[in-house]
């Protein structure tokens, strides 16, 4: 028996693009599990407050400017956007490739869509080299550092590079202006699978060291309402969370202990700001929506991306940049980063060198909450505050087969000495979540801090995951 914690960093082999267009077979690929299963291109009509005639350029600066004095926000006119949609039995998702740009991400088990979406595309001021920043929603990828960088305003070349029966891929590109920085993105689905896959490349083709952090920003609002609700959890594994000093107002003082921390539910900021983790124990972090049981995870290599920063307007705010006007609970970005402090850490990349790695993202359901995620399984294992009961939820990212075993004592013991307190066999899918109410009222208090979780699937891997305790919400 293999046992890991099912993180498959490797990139998977892709078709070139020669051979997509030359319509290559593809005989060779294992058939498709999934009836639905396709990417197409389409035309996307996105209202949005007129502000490109107040574009300009300044000599000698590469970046476009906006003359915010001139954007009428209440002339709205419609753009068309080239979309794409990757599309399987579980998720839908929509890029806007020539933006560099996740649009929506929708899932069909709960048949809601994850991502914060603008009803009219509006602009604003921004802390970056550009001095602006365009509310549009879902997720962006940004080079070179700064609040939001610089790429989110420069237009991206792409390819679909692979439609095939055993994968879709799209290769999105982009050249940072000042720095020359080459950024490639190729955004994958599988059938059967309800993450979708992005292999990210930094390349530095120029003839000197460059300083640069590169950063990912979801916009999530789990539960499908495009805005928070009243009961959502931000879920990351980190013993202390840092305050940078500009937000200490408002958030309180640095370094602060993330266990029983009121700003883990929206519900506990009362105004917006930002928080980091000082450090992760694991490479996933995720938002859950207590109130419609649907969540969304990211998940990727700690030692290659180790930041996580996360912003909100706070609870209930008063105005969120709806384009419209509509009143809005507002939604969560929390960053991903190849520093460990947003926004002002950067790391050198030398001439030539370049920096890769593959990330997923997926939506889950019907797990009770977030205390644990991988590739294959988003997992909720933990004690809450005047509870007589562990809850245990899983919910997979393709159809898991195999066995839940609920133990007393180390992670470690062999489980050829002794039998677990609870088993399940079960074979699940996105769409069948598992989830249970375990009595602990017979367990003495050293056996309940010992509880823990083993998931060994019908192929022989083992995931172990040891209770949590959570805090009061606020």
């Amino acid at each position: 028996m293999r046992s890991h914690t099912w993180l498959l960093f490797a990139p998977a082999a892709i078709l070139t693009a020669a051979q997509c267009s030359k319509g290559e077979s593809d005989s060779s690929m294992p058939q498709a599990d999934d009836a639905t299963f396709f990417l197409a291109q389409t035309t996307l009509t996105i209202p949005q407050v007129d502000y490109e005639p107040a574009v300009y350029y300044e000599p000698g600066n590469p970046y476009p400017h906006l003359d915010l004095s001139r954007v009428d926000a209440s002339r709205v006119v419609d753009k068309d956007h080239v979309a794409l949609i990757l599309e399987n039995s579980y998720i839908r998702l929509t890029l806007l490739p020539a933006l560099g740009r996740v649009y929506a991400l929708y899932y069909k088990p709960t048949g809601h869509d994850q991502l914060w979406r603008n009803d009219t595309v509006t602009v604003g001021k921004g802390l970056n080299d550009t001095g602006w920043w365009m509310w549009i929603g879902g997720v962006e990828y940004t080079l070179p550092g700064d609040e939001h960088g610089t790429t989110w305003s420069i237009p991206w070349t792409w390819t679909v590079l692979e439609d095939s029966r055993r994968r879709k891929t799209v290769r999105m590109q982009v050249e940072e202006q000042a720095t020359g920085l080459r950024e490639t993105i190729d955004i994958s689905i599988y059938p059967g699978k309800a993450y979708y896959e992005a292999a990210i490349r930094i390349t530095n083709p120029t003839d000197d060291t460059v300083h640069y952090a590169h950063w990912m920003n979801p916009q999530w609002t789990p539960g499908g309402r495009n805005e928070l609700t009243d009961s959502t959890e931000f879920i990351i594994p980190t013993d202390r969370i840092l305050i940078a000093r500009k937000w200490q107002r408002n958030m309180g003082p640095s370094p602060q202990e993330w266990a029983g921390n009121r700003f883990r539910f929206i519900s506990g900021w009362d105004e917006m700001g930002d928080l980091m983790a000082d450090g992760l124990q694991h490479g996933f972090y995720g938002a859950h929506s207590h109130d419609t049981q649907e969540g969304i995870v990211r998940v990727f290599d700690p030692q290659k991306t180790p930041g996580v920063d996360v912003w909100t307007y706070g609870y209930r705010p008063d105005r969120i940049p709806m384009g419209s006007g509509s009143p809005s609970r507002g939604y969560v970005e929390m960053w991903g980063g190849t520093s460990k402090l947003y926004p002002d850490e950067r790391r050198p990349l030398a001439p030539g060198a370049s920096r890769e790695w593959t990330e997923w993202m997926y939506p889950y359901h019907g797990t009770g909450g977030l205390t644990l995620a991988d590739t294959a399984v988003a997992v909720n294992f933990r004690m809450e505050p005047n509870r007589a009961a562990a809850t245990v939820g899983i919910c997979p990212t393709g159809r898991w087969h195999g066995t839940i075993e609920l133990w007393t004592g180390s992670a470690d013991v062999d489980a050829d000495d002794h039998d677990p307190l609870k088993q399940w066999q079960v074979d699940l899918t996105p769409a069948n979540p598992f989830l249970e109410a375990v009595s602990v009222a017979d367990f003495d208090s050293l056996a309940l801090r010992d509880l823990t979780l083993r998931l060994m699937s019908s192929r022989g891997e083992m995931l172990t995951v040891v209770l949590e305790s959570v805090g009061s919400r606020q």
